[in-house]
């Protein structure tokens, strides 16, 4: 999945001379959180981008907080408050890509730029969002973690046991615990994740989840008093 798949195409830019009050106005009014900033250079090119401004920081002007900017107003030009120079990505980025700037930059959103000009924008929501499509928990399906060797095969192995069982694969994602071993995580197209478990487990698979849901019927079954046809409700009788 890239970018281009996730991101907002209709951005709400703003020029650096915006009051800051008429930005957080427009922020309250379209439930936006950030602006990119532009500016206008001539009819052949594209508006330049300069800067970007988010809703934490349009708070802050003029706020009693530690953080807040000294000496800014809110009739001042948002220029004056706005972050530059601005991290942008591509259309083409991977998004895991574009998740691992967000994220060491600590960053909300970032502008998307194609040859010059801004085509769109990409936030964490969108991140979150492209997760969720990208592990399948909108499609019909059961859950199932399976941990195996960390070698070439070992994926390959696991779904065709899968696919002996005429179960489809709708999503494969990993986690990795230590070097030596990778657990799987698949979204497969069948409600008796359990089953496909316990085979899987038969296998000689190490399956944490779902967990195996096997009970021990010794333990769970009902105790009689001795009489026929009397259940032993946890009272004493003598004979």
């Amino acid at each position: 999945m890239l970018v281009s798949d996730v991101m907002t195409r209709k951005v709400v830019a703003i020029g650096p001379d915006t009051p800051i009050r008429d930005v957080q106005a427009l922020m309250e009014q379209r439930n936006i959180r950030h602006f990119p900033i532009l500016e206008t250079r001539s009819s052949a090119e594209p508006d330049a981008l300069i800067g970007i401004v988010s809703d934490r920081d349009v708070r802050l002007v003029g706020a009693d907080h530690p953080r807040a900017p000294v000496g800014l107003t809110a009739a001042d030009p948002i220029s004056r408050l706005m972050v530059y120079p601005v991290l942008t990505a591509h259309p083409d980025d991977p998004i895991e890509e574009t998740a691992k700037v967000l994220r060491e930059n600590k960053i909300g959103a970032m502008p998307v730029m194609d040859e010059g000009r801004l085509v769109g924008i990409v936030t964490g929501i969108d991140m979150l969002d492209a997760l969720v499509r990208m592990s399948g928990v909108y499609e019909a399906a059961s859950r199932i973690e399976v941990e195996v060797a960390n070698r070439p095969g070992s994926l390959a192995e696991l779904l065709r046991h899968v696919a002996a069982r005429n179960v489809n694969v709708s999503s494969v994602m990993t986690t990795r615990g230590d070097p030596d071993t990778v657990t799987f995580v698949l979204r497969v197209a069948t409600v008796d994740g359990h089953g496909l478990a316990r085979h899987l487990r038969g296998l000689g698979f190490s399956v944490p989840w779902p967990p195996d849901a096997r009970l021990d019927v010794s333990a769970h079954a009902p105790r009689y008093s001795g009489r026929a046809g009397d259940e032993d409700d946890g009272s004493t009788h003598e004979a």
